[in-house]
């Protein structure tokens, strides 16, 4: 998983959170696991070169970033 560190929920407040696989395997996404609010999808790189491994750990990195972006 990524080292950046999620921010709390902005609805509840609950500092932590899963990141699970969104409407499609090539999508992830942010849940909370205090309210179940998430965040937007991001898309998982699942063509081109590098190792499989590496997309989803930045994948995992994007998703953070897409939470850590939500309003309060």
């Amino acid at each position: 998983m990524t080292d950046l560190m999620p921010l709390p929920c902005p609805f509840c407040g609950e500092k932590s959170i899963t990141i699970r696989e969104g409407s499609t395997f090539r999508w992830m996404l942010a849940e909370c696991l205090g309210c179940g609010a998430t965040c937007g999808e991001v898309r998982i790189q699942t063509m081109g070169s590098g190792l499989t491994a590496d997309w989803k750990e930045k994948a995992e990195h994007d998703v953070v970033v897409e939470w850590n972006k939500r309003s309060t």
